[in-house]
């Protein structure tokens, strides 16, 4: 099956948003055997829409997807641009609307007019559900092509692809594909490019692919026999298996709090450079009450000196960004919140701050635990919001190596 994306939306363009979409969007229509062959972007313009879905309509594809414009304002165009390309009339459905109005009397709102379009549905086309909004998504059908069109919000497109396109497209596809995922960190692209030798073995039906990040490096194997699939995978975990967290999609706090939980332990987190981002990351993780004590964001001296209880000539002789402060930093966060593992970070995220000895991106980790007490060096040399969470990735994998 092949596929072409359509997303609508200003603020892509301008910069002010990023499309997020098209990226969740393309990766799982290929994880469930669809290849995305388009990806087209254009403003709240009707003419552009037009003549996209135009363009859309001669590629041999059987999917057509489009996200975005279908909320009750005026810049909101896609739905009346939509049933203006398939010729449709519109109809009031009065039991949606009715429904509407329920929803929102009981959040104590009266519905606005506007969001009687929400209610609108084609003569010669269906709708489907939106699980967590109002605005339904669009069936059509043409020259043996469907067309699917949902709202841009990534929390309502990512529900309604779960719930009915995916699928949709699983029951359609005549050709099964296969893949797996291979999550890395630790390692630029380039290193790990070199390292894996199946590179330049594997069958042609096994398609190869490196996916770089902040995070890390996943490395995808795909294609229609998982036998050959498995094999390749086999050989690249003897490769650069030190540099793997996961095979799959989970992320690595997740797994962390998972283990966490499953090897009864609890943790606790001094950061400085990081602002908290670890402690962010570790409880966006369902359950993570059950590990995490808690953590000091000491970002100051003064506040790793009276909330850390930091050695005052510890901070004097090597300065807030040493192995030997990151050290004592874990140790007394541990202490302080009874953890049974203890980890801290200091550093320079930069732009400015940075020296000749200490440069932008220069970051020390402490871990402790019953075990003992240990410090990292890394060094990042990237902006600032780069270095706070490669950062945060470096802590989180020195966790699963250290404690699980």
């Amino acid at each position: 099956m092949k596929a072409s994306l359509l997303t609508i939306g200003d603020e892509l363009l301008s910069g002010k948003t990023t499309n997020t979409n098209a990226t969740w969007i393309s990766r799982n229509l290929t994880l469930a055997g669809c290849n995305v062959v388009r990806n087209v972007t254009v403003r709240d313009k009707e003419k552009e829409i037009l003549d996209s879905l135009s363009s859309l309509f001669e590629l041999s594809v059987d999917l057509v997807l489009c996200t975005g414009g279908l909320g009750p304002t005026h810049d909101d165009i896609t739905r009346n641009t939509i049933f203006q390309f398939f010729n449709s009339d519109s109809i009031l459905d009065e039991d949606y609307w009715k429904n509407l109005q329920k929803r929102f009397s009981s959040l104590g709102y009266s519905i606005p007019p506007s969001n009687k379009s929400q209610a609108i549905i084609p003569h010669n086309g269906k709708v489907f559900p939106n699980p967590i909004g109002s605005a339904r998504g669009l069936v059509f059908h043409k020259d043996d092509i469907t067309l699917m069109a949902m709202p841009g919000v990534p929390s309502e497109m990512k529900a309604m692809m779960s719930e009915t396109v995916i699928p949709w497209v699983r029951k359609k596809s005549k050709k099964k594909n296969f893949s797996i995922n291979i999550r890395t960190t630790g390692i630029p692209e380039s290193v790990l490019y070199e390292k894996i030798k199946v590179k330049n073995s594997i069958q042609k039906s096994i398609n190869l692919g490196y996916y770089p990040s902040l995070f890390g490096v996943d490395i995808r194997i795909s294609g229609n026999n998982i036998s050959s699939i498995e094999k390749v995978q086999k050989l690249i975990v003897k490769d650069v298996g030190p540099y793997i967290y996961n095979i799959g999609e989970e992320s690595l706090e997740n797994i962390i709090v998972n283990q966490l939980m499953k090897n009864n332990l609890t943790i606790a987190t001094a950061e400085s450079c990081t602002g908290g981002l670890i402690g962010h990351r570790i409880t966006q993780v369902s359950g993570s009450s059950k590990v995490y004590n808690g953590g000091l964001i000491a970002y100051s001296d003064k506040a790793k000196l009276n909330q850390l209880k930091i050695n005052s000539a510890t901070l004097n002789r090597f300065g807030a960004v040493s192995k030997e402060v990151a050290s004592e930093m874990a140790a007394q966060v541990r202490n302080i919140f009874d953890s049974d593992i203890g980890v801290s970070v200091t550093g320079i995220a930069g732009p400015g701050g940075g020296t000749k000895d200490k440069p932008v991106g220069l970051v020390y980790v402490g871990y402790s635990d019953c075990n003992g007490l240990i410090t990292k060096q890394f060094n990042f040399h990237s902006s600032r919001e780069s270095n706070k969470i490669r950062t945060s990735q470096a802590v989180l994998n020195l966790i699963k190596q250290k404690a699980l």
